[in-house]
């Protein structure tokens, strides 16, 4: 990140600070109904283009009140899913569960803390070549038989949550199973050199100056990361990177009709490269072919080469260009825009109380959406070129508390299905 860069986001939000009223920066909140208590209990469907099929038995809680604290409130969220495992585990089923809770004050309702653990057992994490024209069928996949993951967040709010201040800490303890090179060969964890309890620390600032920080239906948001990453396997170079995401909100029809813009630029900074051993082939490999050496030599400078190479945000999945497997694209920095056009069907306000569902439904949106995004080495022509397209449709359910998700995206490698919670952006 550029210094100029760095003073223009400092005398933004200073000019935020001195221009702003005490109740909003700009666009005041969309009405509420008064906040109460509810519970959703639901079986809920997962779909990771890529990664993970699950079926998620839930629990949503809302509105728990911290009486000690004026406006004090906080949700629970916790579930226990089992899905299909990976074939690198001979047909053995996925399983995890995790427990969170959500903007828990501390002090006051403007300081928070949202603690959050999971557990999960035989799950692949697949990984690309680097490049926006690597090979879709060149795929690392990493494999881990059980982990435990704890995530903390601080957060600070000023105005009507329009600005946020937090610092999240990334804790993962796991037991490594190895990974799946491009070549379909499988590396044990010991000889791969696999870290078993990395974390991650990620500052940043958001600017959600909308009339609804779930559902936003006119305003914009600015939200800019610093995350530490370390490496996970020797291999791996530990880097920074810094992302920045930019949404714009534009009624078109009396909210029923919500265009939506979104830019994202993600940039990196290497701290360490990786480790690379250097292989030499026997006497019996040689006679077998003498151009062993030769070979083994090539794998090992381009090893050598990715190890001094950091990581922006990847492409393909959930978030940015859903056409795509999840994290099909990456490179030391990545470029993507996107165009989506919202549209509000059969908005009601339905109340059920049942046995363990209370809470309101609010309706329906079908989507349609455009994306383009690019990986790049460095900042230069290619960074601004050489774009990959990804469009689609989408089907979502509103509540009061959450969104659920359904995108169906469509890219020159056909066609990716993501089920998940939270609009993409």
């Amino acid at each position: 990140m550029s210094p100029n860069f760095k003073k223009l986001l400092f005398i933004y939000i200073l000019f935020i600070f001195m221009a702003a009223e005490a109740s909003a920066i700009g666009f005041e909140r969309r009405e509420e109904p008064e906040k109460e208590y509810s519970i959703y209990t639901f079986p809920a469907p997962i779909a990771i283009p890529g990664v993970q099929n699950a079926l998620v038995v839930g629990t949503l809680i809302n509105n728990l009140k911290v009486p000690w604290i004026k406006d004090g409130y906080f949700d629970i969220i916790g579930g226990l899913g089992w899905g299909e495992g990976s074939k690198w585990f001979e047909g053995k089923k996925f399983k995890g569960g995790g427990l969170a809770i959500l903007d828990f004050p501390l002090i006051s309702s403007k300081f928070t803390f949202s603690p959050s653990i999971e557990y999960v057992e035989l799950f692949a994490y697949p990984i690309s070549e680097r490049g926006i024209n690597s090979d879709p069928d060149k795929t690392l996949y990493l494999l881990g038989e059980r982990a435990y993951s704890f995530i903390g967040e601080l957060s600070y709010y000023f105005f009507n949550k329009q600005l946020e201040l937090f610092y999240t800490y990334f804790k993962v303890d796991f037991d490594p199973y190895g990974y799946v090179d491009y070549k379909e060969n499988f590396i044990n964890a010991g000889n791969a050199g696999m870290s078993d309890s990395p974390h991650v620390d990620r500052f940043g600032i958001l600017i959600d100056d909308t009339d609804n920080r779930r559902d936003p239906r006119i305003g914009y948001s600015i939200q800019f990361d610093r995350w530490d990453w370390p490496s996970r396997w020797k291999e791996e170079a530990s880097f920074f990177q810094y992302d920045l995401d930019i949404s714009g909100y534009i009624p078109i029809q009396e909210q029923k009709l919500i265009f939506v813009a979104n830019q994202f630029f993600s940039t990196s900074k290497i701290k360490t490269p990786g480790q690379v051993d250097r292989y030499i082939c026997n006497e019996q490999e040689l006679s077998i072919n003498p151009a062993c050496q030769g070979i083994v030599d090539i794998f090992y400078e381009n090893a050598l080469e990715e190890s001094k190479k950091p990581k922006g945000t990847g492409l393909g999945g959930r978030f940015k260009l859903r056409g795509y497997r999840e994290g099909r694209f990456f490179d030391s920095h990545t470029n993507f825009r996107a165009l989506e056009l919202r549209w509000y069907f059969n908005e009601t306000q339905i109340d059920f109380d049942y046995i363990l569902q209370k809470g309101v439904f609010a309706g329906f949106q079908f989507a349609i959406f455009y994306e383009q995004g690019t990986v790049s080495p460095d900042l230069g022509h290619s960074f601004w070129e050489n774009f990959k397209d990804s469009y689609g449709v989408a089907f979502r359910g509103l509540f009061n508390s959450v969104v659920f998700r359904a995108d169906l995206g469509f890219s020159d490698e056909g066609s990716a299905l993501t089920i998940w919670y939270g609009h993409p952006f």
